[in-house]
Protein backbone atom coordinates (compact mmCIF):
# COMPACT_ATOMS: atom_id res chain seq x y z
CA UNK A 1 0.00 0.00 0.00
CA UNK A 2 2.87 1.96 0.75
CA UNK A 3 4.74 4.07 -2.15
CA UNK A 4 7.85 3.29 -1.15
CA UNK A 5 9.20 0.53 1.13
CA UNK A 6 10.06 0.73 4.77
CA UNK A 7 13.70 0.49 4.20
CA UNK A 8 13.17 3.64 1.12
CA UNK A 9 11.16 6.07 4.10
CA UNK A 10 13.82 4.86 7.03
CA UNK A 11 16.59 5.93 4.52
CA UNK A 12 14.71 9.20 3.29
CA UNK A 13 13.78 9.97 6.75
CA UNK A 14 9.77 10.26 5.70
CA UNK A 15 7.28 7.80 6.60
CA UNK A 16 4.13 8.80 4.17
CA UNK A 17 0.72 9.78 5.19
CA UNK A 18 -1.52 9.04 2.40
CA UNK A 19 -0.99 5.96 0.04
CA UNK A 20 -0.20 6.94 -3.75
CA UNK A 21 -2.36 6.20 -5.59
CA UNK A 22 -5.59 7.16 -3.89
CA UNK A 23 -4.46 9.31 -1.04
CA UNK A 24 -5.61 6.79 1.62
CA UNK A 25 -4.78 7.56 5.33
CA UNK A 26 -1.74 5.24 6.21
CA UNK A 27 -0.56 4.11 9.12
CA UNK A 28 2.65 2.15 10.57
CA UNK A 29 3.03 -1.53 12.35
CA UNK A 30 6.04 -1.79 15.12
CA UNK A 31 7.81 -5.21 15.30
CA UNK A 32 5.89 -5.54 18.35
CA UNK A 33 2.52 -5.40 16.60
CA UNK A 34 2.01 -1.31 17.75
CA UNK A 35 0.31 1.36 15.58
CA UNK A 36 2.10 4.62 14.76
CA UNK A 37 0.39 7.86 13.23
CA UNK A 38 2.98 9.09 10.24
CA UNK A 39 3.58 12.25 12.96
CA UNK A 40 5.01 10.11 15.19
CA UNK A 41 7.37 8.07 12.64
CA UNK A 42 8.42 11.34 11.13
CA UNK A 43 8.81 13.01 14.60
CA UNK A 44 11.07 9.96 16.26
CA UNK A 45 13.19 8.92 13.27
CA UNK A 46 16.39 8.20 15.43
CA UNK A 47 14.07 5.13 17.43
CA UNK A 48 12.78 3.89 14.53
CA UNK A 49 16.36 2.61 13.33
CA UNK A 50 16.77 0.05 16.24
CA UNK A 51 15.28 -3.34 15.35
CA UNK A 52 16.40 -4.40 18.76
CA UNK A 53 13.51 -1.61 20.08
CA UNK A 54 10.86 -3.67 18.63
CA UNK A 55 8.36 -0.81 20.52
CA UNK A 56 9.86 1.64 17.47
CA UNK A 57 10.83 -0.46 14.44
CA UNK A 58 8.38 -0.10 11.75
CA UNK A 59 7.84 -3.71 9.99
CA UNK A 60 5.02 -2.78 7.69
CA UNK A 61 2.83 0.24 6.60
CA UNK A 62 -1.60 -0.34 5.87
CA UNK A 63 -4.51 1.95 4.61
CA UNK A 64 -6.81 2.60 7.08
CA UNK A 65 -9.76 1.79 5.42
CA UNK A 66 -12.34 1.87 7.82
CA UNK A 67 -11.60 1.68 11.75
CA UNK A 68 -12.94 5.31 12.77
CA UNK A 69 -11.53 4.64 16.33
CA UNK A 70 -7.68 3.32 15.27
CA UNK A 71 -5.23 5.96 17.22
CA UNK A 72 -1.81 5.88 17.74
CA UNK A 73 -0.16 3.73 19.95
CA UNK A 74 2.20 7.21 20.60
CA UNK A 75 0.35 10.03 21.10
CA UNK A 76 -3.11 8.13 21.22
CA UNK A 77 -4.53 10.85 18.56
CA UNK A 78 -7.17 8.87 15.83
CA UNK A 79 -5.67 7.43 12.55
CA UNK A 80 -7.65 8.96 10.00
CA UNK A 81 -10.24 6.38 8.23
CA UNK A 82 -10.71 6.63 4.28
CA UNK A 83 -14.29 4.98 4.30
CA UNK A 84 -14.99 4.53 8.01
CA UNK A 85 -17.30 7.63 8.25
CA UNK A 86 -19.09 6.87 5.08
Amino acid sequence: MCDMTIAEMRSKGIFEHVSWPGGYPLYYVTKDGGILCPECCNKNLTLLNDPDDPQWYVVDCYANWEDTELTCDHCNNKIESAYGDA
